[in-house]
């Protein structure tokens, strides 16, 4: 008798958990994604990120578990005191994220646990002018923040400029960030204009992000751009070396005339 009812309980136990099993699986762990089937959050520097996993098919008031490269947010020093967990909305939120805060993130809820791929949307920026000489090497670097950012540069309207293009160099810079600095070698008057730097990454691939851009005019002196002022002071001395030498001739000129009609002395 105690045996059969050791059985029935054995067997109850299984059957409970087993449909509680069923009524919270993988499925019942929803992460807030902007691209589901590669599991990515995106979000703009400076802005606030918020990650949030809502939980299905289940009551209660547990907390999630949120961590930072299989770390819990809350031994990582580089968000200390930086974020905030909302539990009853399941939201961790940095109210004011920066580019170093992508990374991937993980929620996790009775052992389930779901990845969250967070991109840093890409920012540039370039000096808003750039002078250079005629004939001289122009350099042109390009800022960048963001996650995995893919640099290009465009000049005018259409022109894209390569390292195949004629005379252009691009370089990475000391971040390795490819394509950062443009190098003009042997700079003409045709070489002025505005040049655009266009930034890149998996925000624009699988969102609907704007491309990062930001634009350089050029201005290119020519070669005796600096001599011009120099000639125009020799030209104004020479003038009036010229001025002072016609004044004194007709001056002198005037008083030897002036001397021949005075009256001779007896």
């Amino acid at each position: 008798m105690e045996a059969k009812f050791l059985a029935s309980a054995l067997s109850f136990l299984s059957i409970f958990l087993a449909v509680h099993a069923q009524s919270f699986g993988p499925d019942s762990l929803v992460p807030n994604y902007d691209h589901v089937e590669r599991q990515l959050k995106f979000y703009d520097i400076r802005t606030p990120l918020v990650l949030s996993c809502n939980v299905k098919n289940v009551e209660s008031d547990d907390p999630l578990i949120w961590k930072k490269g299989g770390v819990n947010v809350t031994d990582v020093p580089s968000l200390r005191g930086r974020f905030k967990l909302i539990h009853a909305e399941r939201k961790f939120i940095i109210d004011r994220a920066e580019a170093h805060d992508d990374g991937d993130y993980s929620c996790e809820f009775k052992g389930v646990s779901k990845d969250i791929h967070v991109i840093a949307r890409v920012v540039v920026r370039v000096p808003s002018n750039a002078g250079v000489v005629e004939g001289e090497k122009m350099m042109i670097p390009c800022t960048v923040l963001g996650s995995n950012p893919r640099l290009s540069w465009s000049f005018g309207n259409y022109t894209n400029v390569t390292n195949s293009t004629d005379r252009y160099i691009l370089k990475a810079d000391d971040n390795k960030i490819e394509n950062a600095i443009l190098m003009i070698e042997n700079v003409t008057l045709d070489d002025r204009g505005d040049y655009k730097c266009h930034g890149r990454n998996e925000a624009n691939d699988y969102a609907n992000s704007t491309v990062a851009t930001d634009v350089v005019t050029v201005r290119v002196k020519g070669k005796f751009a600096a001599l011009w002022p120099f000639l125009g002071i020799c030209a104004e001395v020479l003038i009036l070396c010229l001025i002072i030498l016609i004044y004194e001739k007709r001056r002198n000129k005037s008083e030897l005339e002036e001397s021949d009609t005075d009256p001779q002395e007896q």
